[in-house]
Parts: C-alpha cells; sequence; structure tokens
C-alpha cells in the first residue's frame, strides 16, 4: 500500500513537472540566433559588431566555439588590431591578429586571420548579430 501511495505521487509529481518545463519553439527566448552565420573576414565586418552584439571565436586547434558578447566598441576594434592577440577560453592558446592584402580587385578592406606563432591560421570569428 505505501509503495502504491508513493508511485502515485510520483506520477503526480512527474506529470506536474512536465506541464511546467515545457519546450519552446526554435529561435523564441533563446540566447543565440538560431541560424547559419557566416565567419568574418574582413575588418570592417568585424568592426561594424556593436555592444550587446554576439560572436564565436572558433578555434580550430580545440574544436572549440567560444560565444562571446561585445561589451563596447572598443573592444570590437581590439578583435581586428593589427599585431594584437585573442585567446581561446578552452585551450588558453593564442593567436595573434594577422591583415593580409593588399585588398583584391573591387575591394577597400584587408582580410583579418588569427594565426598561431607559426604562422598557420588557427581561428576565425563569426558574428552572431541581434
Amino acid at each position: 500500500m505505501k509503495s502504491t501511495a508513493q508511485f502515485l505521487m510520483a506520477a503526480v509529481f512527474a506529470v506536474g513537472l512536465a506541464t511546467f518545463v515545457s519546450a519552446e519553439t526554435p529561435g523564441k527566448g533563446s540566447t543565440l540566433n538560431l541560424g547559419s552565420h557566416k565567419a568574418a573576414t574582413s575588418q570592417e565586418e568585424i568592426q561594424s559588431l556593436k555592444k550587446g552584439d554576439r560572436y564565436a571565436l572558433v578555434c580550430m586547434e580545440c574544436k572549440s566555439i567560444n560565444v562571446k558578447e561585445i561589451a563596447d566598441d572598443k573592444e570590437a576594434e581590439a578583435l581586428c588590431h593589427e599585431g594584437g592577440s585573442v585567446h581561446c577560453d578552452a585551450c588558453k592558446k593564442k593567436a595573434t591578429i594577422k591583415h593580409s592584402g593588399p585588398p583584391g580587385k573591387g575591394t577597400t578592406s584587408k582580410k583579418v586571420t588569427y594565426v598561431m606563432e607559426d604562422g598557420k591560421e588557427c581561428m576565425f570569428l563569426v558574428p552572431i548579430k541581434k
């Protein structure tokens, strides 16, 4: 008798919990903008990030994605400053910001890459704008 009562109480609790915890439709209430996002390769694309915009820093060394939020306009500038550096939060490796160019035909911006000490590209940035 006692085990039947405990079973009924657990069942009522489970049903109550299931109605309380309901899944939302994709894109509603999530902290990220779901969908497809392309990597930013130019300085202008990175500098266009504004306070509150999110971006993903993808590390090809440890195969991790670090999602961060722009705190101020200076942070967006620092993400593409020639000779600056960014760090992977997962593997703690440091990448140096390098500009390459000159700009191609019909473009006015230089390509921004994140490289290791040996010059190998190791990270890329993906804007996730609101």
